[in-house]
């Protein structure tokens, strides 16, 4: 069976331009049912017409504006903690840090927006952003939607669960568990690849899924390694202790997503990756929010 629990978006109707396989069994239960404790922790999913912040590197001119004038925009989760998330008030993250240093490479100022992930992948598609950087896993699906920049980052696949259920071993066996994922993820497309689990709920949002987690709605929630060890040490919720339960078991490698046909900016934001990484800046900020280097990316 899968399960979906989604948000309304903003404007209403909107719906996501990357579809999931369907599978056997489906059933909807709305957003409202969720219970959003770990909010203090793992803030996401601001309506795609939601909160923004722009940089001030460039200067202001009362003339028309130029390329280099225009804001870089880039839609993002602000969900995704360490990744993107906010903090105070502030959006902040190794995404954030690394979508303002590609803007820097272009010369344009950058502006970040929030919004659910789907909403934003639609906004991609109609010109409201110039790009979308969200931990966005690489899918045959997203392609068809999207384009992609060259890989920034990877991240492995685990399973995180209550300590005390004895039933979890490690993401690759799931045999008669209930999984947690985040809709349309790269992180879905795994699961759905190991098979063998008993339902499969989708999430519009990392804290979502770990609350339900805490609450025995589901078994595990699927996430990259990175916020889930985020989440495990910093989670305040009370409750039952959540962990990693094994293993990951795949490295899913994240890009920029660019509106297709944009070849020129494709071409722009993958020679600012290269820089960044030869100039020693992706492993810095990889560091600073991970702990560690990415291999093959930051390194």
């Amino acid at each position: 069976m899968l399960v979906s629990l989604t948000r309304p978006l903003h404007p209403p109707g909107a719906s996501s331009t990357c579809p999931v396989d369907a599978h056997p069994k489906r059933t909807t239960v709305k957003k409202s049912t969720l219970i959003l404790a770990v909010a203090s922790v793992l803030s996401l999913g601001l309506v795609t017409a939601g909160c923004s912040s722009t940089s001030e590197a460039a200067p202001a001119s009362s003339g028309p504006a130029s390329e280099t004038e225009k804001p870089f925009i880039i839609g993002t989760s602000g969900t995704y903690n360490p990744i993107t998330f906010t903090d105070g008030g502030t959006l902040t993250g190794f995404d954030i840090d690394m979508g303002t240093a590609i803007a820097e490479k272009l010369g344009r100022p950058v502006k970040f927006v929030e919004g659910q992930l789907a909403g934003l992948l639609t906004g991609l598609q109609g010109g409201q952003y110039d790009a979308v950087m969200s931990s966005l896993t690489i899918t045959p699906e997203r392609e068809e939607a999207i384009a992609f920049s060259d890989p920034y980052l990877a991240d492995g696949v685990v399973a995180v669960a209550d300590t005390e259920n004895s039933k979890v071993s490690d993401i690759s066996h799931l045999d008669g568990l209930r999984v947690g994922v985040i809709g349309g993820s790269g992180y879905q497309k795994t699961i759905e690849k190991i098979g063998g689990y008993a339902d499969l709920v989708e999430y519009p949002d990392a804290p979502s899924g770990f609350q339900d987690v805490k609450n025995g709605r589901i078994d595990i929630f699927a996430s990259g390694k990175i916020p889930a060890t985020t989440f495990v040490k910093a989670d305040t919720t009370g409750g039952v202790p959540l962990d990693i339960a094994g293993e990951p078991y795949a490295l899913l490698p994240a890009a920029v997503g660019i509106a297709k046909g944009n070849t020129e900016l494709i071409s722009q934001v993958n020679e600012a990756i290269a820089a960044l990484r030869a100039d020693g800046t992706a492993g810095k900020l990889a560091d600073k929010w991970f702990g560690f280097g990415i291999p093959g990316f930051t390194d």
